[in-house]
């Protein structure tokens, strides 16, 4: 027993590890901390970019859902007049918007109404939608405004509810309404709602492509021409941004140029009700939302976009299209 465990001590190396066993431990080691870091890491920059694009969200979707639900609820202000509307999109911009949506009120906005007008009367018209892009100072942008993250801009979306009480009390300012020969609202800049006020936007009018037209609008537009039975096809056009920057639309009804703002009834020089009134056929907006997030999206940027379609006619209305329903507003 002794002479064993006399050969064990013998044989017994107290030196520890090679140098290329210590060699294949580190690398071991290593590699399995470099892994481990990694997932970190990622999970740390998708936890960050989840949380970024929720309180994006939070934010953006407040503006997209009213957007959804108020231009698909446009309408004209006043009823047609010898062929005549008076469209319900009053601007179209790449950064800004003005239409009138059928969503009135009764008498929570009169000026000069007394209290008893609250209990009883006709409701007060359609309510103006003004969405705009404002630069850093608030102000509205131009051409030469730069939108970035560096120095973010804001969307806002603002509504205007008719004026009513201007005339008698409880009276209305919209015609097919009241009694007031136009619909009269409150100063862009006083008596507004604001509805959505979307910060940290993006969308940079200063920004042009090679051919020096803006790049990334916010708004951009389909026209839907009905046509002429025989004489012209219904028409579906997209419009360009540059020819919503420059108030044109080129190829309705085989026109060179036309107008965007133009609207009279149809005659020889504008054969077809599109081509004679242009924004009284906008049939759909898109909305292509930029916002500036940390960790989100492409270059930080969070995007969102959606396409909105009018109604075909106003509710409750077979034989008024786009035009304002008291029942509803």
């Amino acid at each position: 027993m002794n002479r064993l465990r006399s050969s064990l001590l013998r044989y017994r190396d107290d030196s520890g590890m090679s140098l290329v066993e210590l060699l294949v431990t580190s690398t071991i080691l290593v590699v399995l901390l470099g892994t481990v870091f990694i997932s970190i890491t990622m999970v740390e920059g998708l936890s960050g970019s989840v949380s970024s694009q929720y309180q994006e969200f939070q934010q953006a979707l407040p503006a997209m859902a009213p957007f959804h639900a108020l231009v698909a609820a446009e309408v004209e202000p006043a009823p047609t007049v010898a062929g005549v509307p008076t469209p319900g999109f009053a601007s179209i911009g790449n950064f800004s918007l003005t239409f009138y949506a059928n969503i009135g009120t009764a008498y929570n906005n009169t000026v000069s109404c007394p209290s008893t007008c609250a209990t009883g009367g006709t409701t007060a018209g359609p309510a103006k939608i003004w969405a705009v892009e404002l630069d850093a100072s608030g102000q509205v942008v131009t051409d030469q405004t730069t939108c970035n993250a560096s120095l973010p801009c804001s969307l806002q979306v603002r509504m205007y509810l008719p004026l009513t009480g201007l005339s008698a009390p409880g009276v209305s300012s919209c015609p097919g309404v009241g009694t007031g020969p136009v619909c009269q609202y409150p100063p862009p800049q006083t008596g507004y709602r604001l509805l959505a006020n979307v910060q940290s936007v993006v969308n940079d009018p200063s920004s042009v492509d090679g051919s020096g037209n803006q790049d990334n609008p916010i708004f951009t537009y389909n026209i839907l021409d009905p046509g002429v039975q025989g004489v012209y096809p219904t028409q579906d056009l997209t419009l360009t941004p540059a020819q919503v920057h420059n108030n044109q639309v080129t190829g309705l009804a085989g026109l060179p140029t036309q107008l965007l703002s133009n609207c009279t009834a149809p005659n020889a020089s504008y054969p077809t009700p599109g081509s004679a009134c242009p924004a009284d056929y906008v049939q759909s907006v898109n909305i292509d939302l930029q916002v500036a997030k940390p960790g989100t999206g492409t270059n930080g940027i969070q995007e969102n976009n959606l396409v909105v379609y009018r109604y075909a006619q106003s509710p409750g209305s077979s034989t008024a299209p786009y035009q304002y329903s008291a029942t509803v507003g």
